[in-house]
């Protein structure tokens, strides 16, 4: 039994021995100059390559394809599940279309606060010394734009055109300082509809002051503030998106009570936008 262990024993220092003096050969041979060894050299590299680094590569890119792939699936699984809620949503809306119909029919309504079109356009002029005042557009008259028309970009209402030509026309942001319109506007909060009108913008806090109209006494902040359609025929539709309120005031008897309301459209970046044309 003994003597089985320390023949063991000796063939393992005998294999590492060899190991270590091949090793050493290989070493020598490859820091020197002597014949033969570049093909030694080019023999060993080309063993590490084939032996060692071309199957780690291939493992390597296998693993990134499967990831891949995974990322590929979850990515068609979320789009399946948009695509199937679209189709859901697409036959509600087909479904609550044809009920309107019928309700407008009975009632002998023509048209709703909430209906409008829009004609797309690009911004075709802004000067450094009204960035945050004016934009003027290119279509006017000749497209039916009527001073008092708002226009908005797909993240909300963004000002209203102040004058037209027969091809352009300029339009007042809200962010401007010297707004001359009020936009009528209501905000949601708990279930329940309040009232207020858009009369200034802060430019430190970058946020809209609304005069509260309607008798509230405190507003969440996170509560959606839109367009309440109340400004009187060829003004701003209802249902367009102003801000979120990020603040509520009580104020005095004076200044009434304020919500601020946080813009959600980009004033930054503004190339194209929509004049909104209601319904009549």
């Amino acid at each position: 039994m003994h003597d089985k262990k320390r023949n063991q024993r000796r063939k393992n220092m005998i294999a590492v021995t060899i190991i270590l003096v091949v090793i050493s050969i290989l070493t020598l041979l490859l820091n020197t100059s002597l014949p033969g060894s570049q093909i030694v050299r080019d023999t060993v590299s080309n063993v590490e390559y084939y032996v060692i680094k071309a199957p780690l590569s291939y493992v390597h890119n296998v693993f990134k394809e499967y990831n891949d792939l995974k990322k590929v699936y979850r990515e068609n699984q979320r789009l399946k599940r948009s695509l199937d809620n679209y189709a859901r949503e697409l036959a509600r809306n087909n479904v609550l279309e044809e009920e309107l119909k019928q309700l407008k029919e009975i009632t002998g309504t023509s048209s709703l606060t909430t209906e409008y079109k829009v004609k797309y356009t690009s911004v075709i002029q802004r000067d450094a010394e009204n960035w945050s005042s004016q934009i003027t557009i290119n279509i006017g008259a000749n497209s039916d734009v009527k001073v008092g028309m708002a226009v908005m970009t797909s993240k909300g209402i963004i000002g209203t055109v102040t004058k037209t030509t027969a091809i352009s026309s300029t339009v007042t942001l809200l962010t401007s300082e010297y707004n001359p319109r009020q936009l009528p506007v209501m905000i949601k909060s708990d279930d329940k509809i309040y009232y207020g009108l858009l009369n200034s913008y802060n430019v430190k806090e970058k946020a809209y002051k609304i005069t509260m109209l309607s008798t509230v006494d405190t507003i969440k902040a996170g509560a959606i503030c839109t367009t309440s359609g109340l400004g009187g025929e060829g003004k701003a539709p209802k249902g367009i998106l102003v801000g979120t309120v990020t603040g509520f005031s009580s104020g005095d008897n004076a200044s009434g009570k304020i919500a601020t309301v946080k813009p959600s459209a980009d004033f930054d970046s503004l190339n194209y936008v929509a004049v909104v044309q209601r319904s009549k």
